[in-house]
């Protein structure tokens, strides 16, 4: 005889899992923000439909060839951000508002000016070794370096040289994004005196990244210091472009999740696009519900992902039941923060004389750190769920 699924329980998992679809699809729309240099602009959930955002603005003085990169520098569960431009230094900021409304003040004492570089021309924040904290990256020549957080507040930025690009170019600006969908993140660079883009896919481990170049996935024409983000929300990565030529352009991802296809969208772009020497950054700013760069369109309606207790304190079962165990997929289990952020990885159990694979999360990072209340994405083979960590 057939195991199955306990007809109740089976109708209450669907319940919960209806419930759960529907928050995911309405939460992670096309809302994922940008600050053109220092200036917000609010992705109002439509693809090109920008709203302005005078009071996100930063303070910042200088005028051209700004960008700006955001991490939670303190932990305190809001973007921070770095800036720069043709000056120094990397200068800090610190958001003394809130997650749904961010409010700048200079931080001095976080800024960064490594001395191997001289001058910094562009630095961007990434999770390259899936921790949960932002490392950061600097390129001012022909090589892109890394930088570890060794510390808490103010952060300590330690060389990694095992982790860096050499690009062969001076004057890069980069952005990152997972474009094959293998949980690391891939980097876009774009070589500002030979006017060329290249990809580099990370074929590397989980925690030190190999960068191989991908010429397949670049943009059919040359794109002024793009940013990778989800900016029609359909979970994979698409390009906004910006800076103040005529080579300016966005392109919308029209493959698949784990193969880009690039077709240029003139239409959404931001008004100032191609008026200011100001770069993009795509970012969620005010909690709106931009976060994992996944593609769950789908998947969405066959989620079998089952999630108890949640909200959490301790402990949380995370199971993937009954139907799916001819399903092929992911040897592990993934969950990520509500920027998109990969912060614990742990592989799948299969249960015993069952169709079902199950999993049991504490509430902690790959380092065994206690993670922040708040709310968290799990994902196996393509389906996700929410997940809310309270404090114990």
């Amino acid at each position: 005889m057939k195991k199955g699924c306990n007809k109740k329980s089976n109708w209450k998992a669907k319940s919960i899992i209806l419930i759960m679809a529907i928050w995911i699809y309405t939460s992670l729309s096309a809302n994922v923000d940008v600050f053109m240099g220092f200036r917000c602009w609010r992705n109002t959930g439509t693809p090109g439909t920008w709203e302005r955002k005078v009071l996100w603005d930063i303070p910042f003085s200088d005028t051209v060839y700004i960008h700006s990169s955001f991490c939670d520098l303190d932990g305190d569960g809001d973007l921070d951000a770095y800036l720069t431009s043709d000056s120094d230094s990397i200068r800090a900021f610190e958001n003394t508002g809130f997650d749904t409304s961010p409010v700048w003040q200079k931080k001095t004492q976080w800024s960064f000016n490594p001395s191997e570089f001289g001058k910094v021309f562009w630095a961007d924040f990434v999770d390259i070794d899936g921790d949960g904290k932002c490392e950061l990256s600097v390129a001012r020549h022909d090589t892109i370096k890394f930088y570890k957080n060794t510390g808490t507040t103010p952060p300590v930025w330690a060389r990694r040289p095992a982790w860096d690009i050499y690009v062969g170019e001076n004057n890069l600006g980069h952005s990152y994004g997972d474009l094959d969908n293998d949980g690391d993140y891939d980097i876009i660079v774009r070589l500002w005196t030979a006017c060329q883009i290249k990809v580099f896919e990370n074929i590397g481990s989980d925690t030190i990244p190999v960068w191989q170049e991908k010429p397949s996935w670049v943009p059919p024409k040359d794109t002024d210091l793009p940013a990778f983000g989800d900016l029609d929300g359909d979970k994979d990565i698409d390009i906004l472009g910006g800076g103040g030529h005529t080579w300016v352009t966005a392109y919308e991802n029209t493959g698949t999740i784990d193969s880009p296809v690039w077709t240029e969208r003139v239409d959404w772009l931001t008004p100032d696009a191609k008026t200011s020497f100001l770069y993009p950054e795509l970012v969620n700013i005010d909690n709106d519900g931009a976060g994992i760069e996944e593609n769950l369109q789908s998947k969405i309606q066959n989620s079998k992902l089952t999630i108890y207790p949640n909200p959490f304190a301790g402990k949380t079962f995370i199971g993937y039941s009954c139907s799916v165990s001819s399903e092929s997929g992911a040897a592990k289990i993934t969950i990520y923060d509500i920027s998109g952020k990969l912060v614990k990885s742990f592989p799948i159990t299969q249960v015993s004389n069952s169709p079902m694979i199950e999993a049991i999360w504490d509430g902690t990072d790959n380092y065994g750190h206690k993670l922040k209340s708040g709310i968290y994405f799990c994902k196996y083979n393509h389906i996700i769920g929410k997940i809310t960590l309270l404090k114990e």
